[in-house]
Parts: C-alpha cells; sequence; structure tokens
C-alpha cells in the first residue's frame, strides 16, 4: 500500500528520461515488482491463469522481468533487487488483510469462470497473485545471469534501500509510493518498472514517465523542516503499519495538523486527547516513529555488478522454462546493439563538453 502522500506532492516531482539515470545505481523492491509481473502477465483465454511452461512453472515474472531489464541496461541503468526479509510485528494485520483479499478474489474468480465470464475472471485473477519459493529462485537466477545483484534485506526492502542510498552504495530507490522517504531515501525514482504510457483517473489522462523526487524537495513543498514531521504526516494518512490512517483526515487535512503540531510530543498529545487510542493507532505512535526512524537493516553490504551472461540467460529461459528461442534471441541482440548506440553518444556528449 505505501503512505497516501502523493497527492500533497506536484513541485517536486521531476520527470525523466532513462538517459538522466545513465550509470546510476537504483534500488528496486525486487518483491513488488515480482507482483507487478503476476499481476497482469496472464493468459486471458484461461481467465487469468499464469504464464507456465511445460512442467507448470510459473514464468509470468520472467517474461516481464527480462524485458524490462532489457530495456534498463542498454540505458547503463543498474538495478539492485532488494528482497524482503522478515516483516516487522506492526505489519502483520496489513498482510492478513491482504491475504483476505487475495482468498475472496479466488472464489469470485471461479465464480466468474463457473460464468464463462473470462474478462471479469481476468481482473479478479489480478488480485490472487502469490509469490512462491520457486517464483523467488527463478527471480533470482535470471537476475543473477543478467549480472546484477540480489540483496536481502533484514526487514523491509525499502527500509534496506533507502539506508544504502543514504550511505551511498544505491543512487536512488525506486518506489511508486513514498515510503522510502520516511526511511530516509535523499532520492526516489518514480514509475521506473511502468512503461510510459497515458493513463485514464478520476482527473483524466495522465502520462506516465519516470520521475527523480529529492528528499529535501519533499521537505520544501511540504514547508516540513525534518523527517519526523514527513513520518508524522504519513502516520496520520495511513502507512503499512497503520493502513487506515485516522479516519476522517485526508493529506490536506494532515498536512494542517502537522504544521500547527510540528513535534511528535505535540501532535501525539493533540490526537491522544481528540482520539482514543485504540481507535486510531493499532500500536503505541511512537513505536512506529521509532522504527520509521530506525528500522532493521543489514549494513555494510557488498555487490558487484558484472556482464550479462547472454548465453545463460538463452539457456535458461528457452531450454530450462520453454521460452521461444528466436524471440529472447532477437531481445537480446537488440539490447546490445541499442547498448552500443546509446554509449557511443554518451561518450560523444562527454567529448563535446570536454572541449
Amino acid at each position: 500500500m505505501g503512505t497516501q502522500i502523493g497527492k500533497l506532492l506536484v513541485k517536486c516531482r521531476q520527470e525523466i528520461d532513462y538517459t538522466d539515470l545513465y550509470g546510476k545505481k537504483v534500488g528496486i523492491d525486487a518483491y513488488n515488482l515480482i507482483y507487478a509481473f503476476l499481476a497482469p502477465i496472464r493468459y486471458q483465454q484461461t481467465g487469468g491463469g499464469y504464464l507456465t511452461d511445460s512442467e507448470g512453472n510459473v514464468t509470468s515474472h520472467l517474461s516481464g522481468l527480462f524485458y524490462k531489464l532489457t530495456n534498463w541496461l542498454p540505458n547503463n541503468i543498474r538495478p539492485v533487487f532488494i528482497f524482503d526479509g522478515k516483516p516487522p510485528t506492526f505489519k502483520e494485520a496489513e498482510i492478513k488483510t491482504r491475504q483476505e483479499k487475495k482468498k475472496e478474489a479466488v472464489l469470485k474468480r471461479e465464480e466468474a469462470l463457473a460464468k464463462g465470464d473470462l474478462e471479469s475472471a481476468m481482473k479478479f485473477a489480478a488480485v490472487t497473485s502469490k509469490i512462491t519459493p520457486q517464483i523467488i529462485d527463478d527471480a533470482k537466477q535470471l537476475i543473477e545471469y543478467f549480472g546484477l545483484p540480489s540483496i536481502q534485506a533484514a526487514s523491509e526492502a525499502e527500509a534496506q534501500g533507502a539506508y544504502m542510498v543514504q550511505e551511498g552504495s544505491l543512487d536512488a530507490m525506486a518506489s511508486q509510493d513514498y515510503d522510502s522517504f520516511l526511511f530516509g531515501s535523499p532520492e526516489v525514482i518514480r514509475n521506473l518498472t511502468v512503461t510510459r504510457r497515458r493513463v485514464a483517473t478520476k482527473d483524466g489522462l495522465i502520462e506516465l514517465a519516470p520521475e527523480k523526487v529529492n528528499f529535501n524537495a519533499v521537505l520544501q513543498e511540504l514547508q516540513f523542516t525534518n523527517r519526523d514531521q514527513l513520518i508524522l504526516l504519513g502516520l496520520l494518512v495511513g502507512t503499512d503499519y497503520n493502513p487506515k490512517g485516522i479516519k476522517g483526515i485526508g493529506p490536506k487535512t494532515a498536512l494542517k495538523l502537522v504544521h500547527k503540531y510540528p513535534t511528535p510530543k505535540a501532535l501525539f498529545e493533540y490526537l491522544t486527547a481528540k482520539y482514543p487510542q485504540n481507535e486510531i493507532f493499532p500500536f503505541p505512535p511512537q513505536m512506529l516513529l521509532d522504527y520509521f526512524r530506525s528500522p532493521d537493516v543489514t549494513e555494510s553490504l557488498q555487490f558487484k555488478i558484472r556482464k550479462p551472461q547472454l548465453s545463460k540467460i538463452t539457456e535458461f529461459l528457452v531450454e530450462e522454462r520453454d521460452f521461444t528461442k528466436t524471440r529472447i534471441e532477437n531481445q537480446l541482440k537488440r539490447m546490445v546493439v541499442t547498448r552500443r548506440k546509446i554509449k557511443q553518444k554518451v561518450d560523444q556528449q562527454s567529448l563535446d563538453r570536454f572541449f
């Protein structure tokens, strides 16, 4: 879910191209990305069944991952995949809620299939996605063959990535929401994992494109002076650890409250006086604040980025997971040719600036 503060942020969001990320190491929340592939990459003919190989192994995520990486790597974007560790106890309620929604979606999909309504079945199927150990193992295998690192987080991938950006081993964290800022990431790249396209919203058509968002620019737009105030804003509107936020408090009202009560002590005293504690936070708010301030992370992680092993990629996808050989080979050739052209262009631009 993530925190819902994005509606308040407009000026700090800077549209960029892949070329702006040339040579940048970008942290990727691996589980979120895999879910993003499992949800839409399905067979319409079966009402939303996964893509699978002849042995029944799920390949939807491998298809999404393969084509995404062959689009990123020519631009010398260097993704570092971060896998979630043990979730904090605060997230158990949200995880249970998500599991219940999946169970409900499974039943609704079965009902739709029984009626022959493949369109509805497809819609419900997207909600039923479940990551298995086999799915994770295959994803890590493909990532390794592309020469890219897989990092095991102590707990939350977003927290681990934010820490790694702070200490300099990553340049930015890729995320669709703003949790990374609550964990202290200096920079976040939005829409990196989605294809540039127009999407319909209640405000009309908008074009999704990669965006760079700077932490200091976020504070400036919200007229905050520190990260604590950003965390407080997140707690008021909802995070993964208190998903519902506080009833009746939307983003604009939350912003006004943080401006009026700009310290944790002042805001918590106000909330305690106005609301019964058990109605607004599932856990003591100070505990949630402290977790965002200092989450569980693994320090001093080492990783290397290597050249892709094209033959290994082809062997794995074609011989082990039944992908079409010509499609895989053609896409890899396209990646290599495009990478060479972009590198020549960047080298020439660097030479022109030198003179």
